[in-house]
């Protein structure tokens, strides 16, 4: 079996094609089914021209499993910056090092971070469960608060402190009298872990801020009129083959937002003769 060289297009490729087989209904519990299988590789063929084996798949989806799970776990570390431009986390070398420790394979992220996550959030988050517990620092969705059992105590402990006894002569028949921590001491505590934690809810609102201003500085540029636009712009006029499948693909926004990646206009072209091509594969569309 032939190795395949996992490119960033080739990789943008066959994300697409699992998200989509996802959303037609071809899952099992954990992966695609056979159908959705046959179905991405036969299409990822046509895009590429090279052949690839269910195993070949099924390895480079659990890749990308693994992948978007170290990233999840990224996201929830708290007090963490955001660099809008290369999409990851901006913080020192000391953040990074602990993250590496807590969190094994997060390394990969430190200069880039995930690319393709909204087909991934479908290919697996919509296959397990309802996303509830993922933040999208580009989805403009606040996280769910912490389940109970994760919170912090904010009651004190009322065991005894060892350090505490009391030797003094004054004990009853030379017994060494136990002294229980006392309020004091508790509520200093419980001072200390809500400041902190205040701390760190400032932060999250920051930063949901800029995601939800970014969000929304992103949408307005990507709707199907303003895609449309940009489609004839590029020399796709209205009735041609390049502008009739343009109608097709940008119903989705994962499309448009495809489109838009790419910032040359002859790109742009391009794309849209080989979307054509591989789908009707010939000069008029039925």
């Amino acid at each position: 079996m032939a190795a395949i060289a996992w490119t960033d297009e080739n990789t943008s490729i066959v994300t697409e094609l699992f998200s989509e087989e996802v959303g037609r209904g071809n899952p099992s519990s954990t992966h695609l089914n056979n159908v959705g299988y046959d179905e991405v590789a036969r299409r990822f063929k046509d895009k590429t021209g090279i052949s690839l084996k269910k195993s070949q798949l099924k390895n480079k989806c659990d890749k990308l499993k693994n992948e978007y799970s170290i990233w999840k776990r990224l996201l929830k570390q708290t007090g963490a910056g955001w660099d809008h431009t290369r999409e990851t986390f901006e913080q020192d070398k000391e953040w990074w090092k602990k993250a590496k420790i807590d969190i094994p394979g997060c390394g990969r992220f430190q200069k880039q971070g995930i690319r393709n996550e909204e087909h991934l959030k479908v290919m697996f988050e919509d296959i397990n469960n309802d996303g509830s517990d993922h933040w999208c620092p580009t989805s403009g969705d606040l996280p769910q608060p912490a389940a109970e059992e994760d919170l912090v105590n904010l009651e004190g402990d009322d065991t005894i402190d060892i350090d505490e006894i009391d030797e003094s002569p004054a004990s009853s028949k030379g017994k060494r009298a136990a002294k229980v921590v006392g309020d004091k001491s508790k509520k200093l505590k419980t001072s200390q872990v809500m400041q902190e934690e205040i701390k760190k809810l400032g932060v999250l609102a920051e930063r949901t801020q800029l995601s939800l201003e970014s969000y929304t500085k992103k949408d307005d540029t990507c709707t199907i009129n303003s895609v449309m636009d940009l489609v004839v712009e590029c020399s796709a006029a209205i009735g041609s083959d390049e502008h009739f499948i343009a109608t097709e693909l940008f119903v989705k926004k994962e499309q448009r937002e495809m489109f838009l990646h790419m910032p040359v206009i002859e790109d742009r072209l391009n794309w849209l003769k080989r979307k054509y091509m591989a789908k009707y594969g010939r000069s008029d569309p039925i």
